[in-house]
């Protein structure tokens, strides 16, 4: 009778003990890293299909970025610290910018490493209409004080044409 229980008991530990051991395995697989790759193939198409200004239409079109990383101490100490990018696609004559044309991709290159990410709009009320906002918030945590290349992928969805537009030697300015 004490052999069924120990038997029946252990059978209730594994049934409760692997549920928690997986979802355990699931949720660390699973904690979002930002994507980060060394990819000589990509880098080498990025640098040689962009450029600093893009011609869409009848616009031209610049990169500025603001690139950080919020290092305030203080408050509740955050597990994580990721560069954060805040990129505008400028139409240099000051025109509004289309509807259809968007920025996709995000890549940002140190060295021969590439961060890419898939930008967010950026929300701010008080961006002027010659400018389109994007914002990655989730960037690996390089080193400030350096400078990076960045690289949109912008698509004008009238056409579905595709452009790279480059920013050299942008700083990543350190938050305090």
């Amino acid at each position: 009778m004490n052999a069924l229980l120990n038997i029946v008991s252990m059978k209730i530990r594994v049934i409760i003990i692997i549920p928690l051991a997986l979802s355990l395995i699931i949720s660390l697989i699973s904690c979002e890293k930002p994507d980060v790759i060394e990819d000589p193939d990509l880098l080498n198409s990025l640098y040689t299909n962009s450029s600093d200004t893009i011609n869409i239409e009848t616009g031209k079109y610049i990169l500025e970025t603001d690139l950080s990383r919020n290092l305030m101490p203080g408050g509740p100490i955050p597990t994580k610290r990721p560069l954060v990018a805040l990129i505008f696609l400028v139409n240099t004559d000051s025109l509004q910018i289309s509807s259809d044309i968007d920025i996709r991709k995000l890549y940002v290159i140190k060295d021969r490493l590439i961060w890419t990410s898939n930008p967010n709009d950026s929300n701010d009320p008080y961006l002027p209409d010659f400018k389109l906002g994007k914002v990655s918030n989730d960037g690996p945590e390089w080193n400030t004080d350096i400078y990076v290349d960045v690289v949109a992928e912008v698509i004008d969805r009238s056409t579905d044409d595709r452009y790279l537009v480059i920013a050299k030697h942008q700083y990543i300015e350190a938050l305090y």
